[in-house]
């Protein structure tokens, strides 16, 4: 067996962020063999393994194929499986990358994308996955220091996905999750403001989408414009609430009194009614 740190882990590490729950990568292996080292497995993925003290994520490496009778997405695990093969399977080139002793293992040009500033899906197969749709918005809105833009090839991929009913297709609980975790973030509002120009604001909450389509002039284009900068008050007020603390609950709070009216509409469609 052989380990390789991976994906977010070597996203922080070069961005010199904080580093939280560390990903690894498991070649020349096969689950027995990591149940039989200790290994938990993961509750949602049995290609998925914790550690029973760090609780560090490692995933069996996987190759990925696409059944031809019904467009499906499969993967194979196997000792003879490669670390570029389970990078082939991510969803970003930022989170394609893996660690090999001081070296780094990054077939897809993640790390100059970092420098780059650019969100941009690995291979074809990342439209296949509604919930790419998510990942792209969370990271736009975790980097948003670094003003991230979604290369213009995804931002295409996205909206056909939206097109052909994506969102419909993403399980609820992912939705909430996902914007739970931007709370923390430096500028939630990126994660909006992505799911906005793809589309998929519109599906989810009309009436917050409407409040984008006052205040964006934007075309959907590459660079970030002066434009597309006028946020809607709601989201203006909704960064100054997570500039100024890190404490999620209150950034959810301002966030529902900032939408006035239109509170609990909006909150119920991202299924966070809840909490309030």
């Amino acid at each position: 067996m052989k380990f390789y740190p991976a994906g977010e882990t070597i996203t922080r590490r070069l961005l010199d962020l904080p580093q939280q729950r560390m990903e690894w990568i498991v070649t020349g292996a096969e689950d027995n063999d990591l149940i039989s080292a200790g290994f938990q497995r993961h509750q949602s993925d049995e290609t998925r393994f914790i550690h029973p003290e760090s609780g560090d994520i490692y995933q069996l490496a996987r190759h990925q194929s696409v059944d031809e009778a019904n467009g499906e997405l499969r993967y194979q695990c196997g000792r003879a499986v490669t670390v570029e093969n389970e990078l082939a399977t991510r969803s970003m080139t930022i989170l394609a990358m893996a660690g090999d002793g001081d070296d780094i293992i990054d077939p897809y040009d993640g790390e100059e994308d970092l420098i780059d500033g650019v969100l941009r899906h690995v291979t074809p197969t990342f439209e296949r996955l509604p919930q790419n749709l998510l990942q792209v918005a969370v990271w736009a809105a975790r980097l948003s220091d670094w003003s991230f833009c979604v290369a213009p090839a995804t931002s295409d991929l996205m909206k056909k996905m939206v097109a052909r009913g994506a969102i419909e297709q993403i399980p609820p609980h992912l939705i909430s999750d996902a914007v739970i975790q931007v709370m923390a973030s430096p500028k939630p509002s990126e994660f909006f403001r992505v799911l906005h120009r793809c589309g998929a604001l519109q599906v989810l909450s009309i009436e917050l989408d409407t409040q984008f389509e006052q205040h964006s002039k934007s075309d959907g284009g590459y660079e970030p414009t002066e434009a597309e900068n006028n946020l809607p008050d709601a989201m203006q007020s909704l960064d100054q609430a997570a500039a100024e603390t890190a404490n999620i609950s209150s950034v959810l709070k301002k966030f529902y009194q900032a939408l006035g009216d239109q509170a609990d509409k909006i909150f119920n469609a991202f299924g966070l009614n809840h909490l309030m």
